[in-house]
């Protein structure tokens, strides 16, 4: 998979970059605070979802079921998105990276979490920035989400730091030591815990925000929800 990423610069001006990925993984249970990764195990249990054998878990998916679209259609009335962020990497190995959500079917979390990850495609912001801009400040950057529902206005879904997960560097470490195969590697962060119920329907809003920069990259998407037939 290869993409001619927008990136914003630190400057104010946009550039493209060539970033490309031979794998995908999405990191689960990626929390540096352990309290947080088992609240997030308790929010799996609570719909049935094992607790997972070794944290942080690597699910390998499609690396072609990346998109920036603003439509997402999934299987079913038990798929949800969840806050992350989405790290990819030029030929120089210069990571590049945006907003994005794990959107899982839940139901299927239930046999293999794997198979639930596989189930659904991951959407990403159209806008990255380049690590080597925000290292110094990393920890401070917010991630957010948000979910709207007709009748119902935006309400706040998760709200946290990248601090809450770990470093870039750990996460793509795992993802090589784990890796299937040689290649590429692009990766989904993990998330963070949900501010209450778990949403299904409506439009998911998700967030990156630089407090030291002044800027931000958002994204938003509908889910269509295709009938589950035999």
């Amino acid at each position: 998979m290869r993409i001619e990423a927008v990136v914003a610069g630190k400057d104010g001006f946009y550039r493209k970059a060539l970033v490309e990925w031979e794998q995908c993984v999405a990191i689960g249970y990626a929390g540096r605070n352990q309290e947080s990764v088992r609240a997030h195990v308790e929010e799996l249990k609570a719909l049935g979802v094992p607790a997972p054998s070794k944290v942080p878990s690597m699910y390998w998916i499609d690396p072609t079921m990346v998109s920036s679209a603003h439509e997402l259609s999934v299987i079913g009335e038990e798929c949800s998105g969840e806050v992350e962020f989405f790290a990819a990497f030029d030929c120089n190995g210069e990571m590049f990276f945006t907003v994005a959500s794990d959107h899982t079917d839940r139901k299927l979390e239930t046999v293999s979490v794997s198979k639930a990850k596989q189930g659904c495609s991951k959407i990403i912001g159209e806008i990255f920035w380049k690590f080597s801009d925000v290292e110094d400040h990393w920890d401070d950057i917010l991630l957010r989400s948000w979910v709207a529902q007709p009748g119902e206005g935006e309400r706040i879904y998760q709200d946290g730091k990248l601090s809450m997960l770990l470093p870039p560097s750990k996460l793509y470490e795992l993802a090589r030591e784990d890796a299937p195969r040689k290649g590429s590697i692009a990766y989904l962060s993990g998330t963070i815990p949900l501010g209450g119920k778990i949403c299904y329907t409506g439009e998911f809003i998700m967030e990156l925000s630089d407090p030291v920069l002044g800027r931000s990259i958002k994204h938003s998407y509908n889910t269509i929800q295709l009938p589950d037939r035999n």
